[in-house]
């Protein structure tokens, strides 16, 4: 009988500082713990192209920092491509804003064990082999546990108030604004089912999706959506035709074939533009924006989906 192969775990410690701001003592503070914690998870799921494959096993206070588990290698590479572009950073910086968490630029030291992989970024498989040797030796902190837990409750929450008070997901802002008011530039996140009717009778159902832990107002893709999905999805736009040919016969083969053919001289923008225009001509109004969402999401394309969102 073979034996059943092992599956790929490693470990990493990442750690953060700033010159402006104490993030050990600002994750001190309980109404600012939740918002960073999900910034961080926002900001890794960034770097790997989605939210599985690394999670945060314990999050250390004192000289701020992470420790990371991988489960797949390629996630893992993905990770370390971030780390070392910058992208991971700018990821940081966006998602720190976006939950009004003082805007900074950051620091990062990366670490397995005893040896700093930021003096061998250079060397990947060294990095993986550092990574994988480093398999970690315990389970997901209590603290962390109860932070996920209260995400997984909020977003309960928040879908349940939609389905019951017919709630508008407002737009392009992230979900879970954990201060007690809202900030007095931006409308309120959630609204009261009181204000969810008109002359007593409620408002007809919204359908509402989730995109990287906040939510939106599913609806027909926009002349907007479409030339923002041009603009942003590059070489990409094939790949994305591809998945959706499995539920869309206007772009059943050979017609992406085709399209790359016909408009070679054009470029990529008018190519993928022709694609989506292909998608939308065909699945008419169920031409969602959900749906070309999910297909980013499954292509690992998180920053095309969140340009898309939040461009609008």
């Amino acid at each position: 009988m073979d034996p059943v192969a092992h599956c790929w775990v490693g470990s990493a410690f990442l750690f953060i500082s700033s010159d402006k701001v104490d993030l050990s003592d600002l994750y001190q503070d309980p109404q600012m713990q939740l918002k960073i914690y999900k910034a961080l998870k926002l900001s890794l799921a960034d770097a790997t192209g989605s939210g599985g494959g690394c999670e945060i096993l314990k999050v250390y206070g004192s000289a701020f920092g992470l420790q990371l588990k991988f489960t797949e290698e390629v996630k893992c590479r993905k990770f370390l491509q971030s780390y070392e572009s910058g992208r991971l950073q700018t990821a940081l910086v966006h998602h720190f804003q976006n939950q009004s968490v003082p805007s900074t630029a950051f620091t990062m030291e990366l670490k397995a064990g005893m040896v700093t992989l930021d003096d061998i970024l250079n060397k990947p498989d060294s990095c993986i082999n550092h990574i994988k040797a480093n398999e970690p030796n315990h389970l997901r902190d209590d603290d962390v546990n109860r932070l996920e837990q209260d995400i997984r409750q909020m977003v309960l929450e928040y879908s349940s108030l939609c389905q019951a008070s017919s709630v508008q997901c407002d737009g392009p802002s992230e979900l879970y604004s954990v201060s007690e008011s809202p900030i007095p530039s931006s409308p309120p996140l959630i609204a009261s089912p009181t204000s969810a009717q008109t002359n007593g009778s409620p408002l007809p159902l919204v359908d509402c999706f989730e995109f990287q832990g906040a939510f939106f107002d599913d609806r027909v893709l926009s002349t907007q959506d479409h030339d923002n999905f041009a603009k942003s999805v590059g070489r990409n736009w094939k790949q994305v035709g591809r998945v959706l040919q499995k539920t869309c016969r206007g772009l059943r083969y050979p017609a992406i074939d085709n399209i790359a053919f016909e408009y070679e001289r054009e470029g990529l923008y008018e190519q993928a533009y022709q694609m989506l225009l292909k998608f939308i001509q065909s699945e008419g109004k169920k031409a969602t924006i959900s749906r070309l969402i999910k297909v980013l999401e499954k292509s690992e394309l998180i920053g095309v989906a969140d340009q898309l969102l939040n461009n609008n």
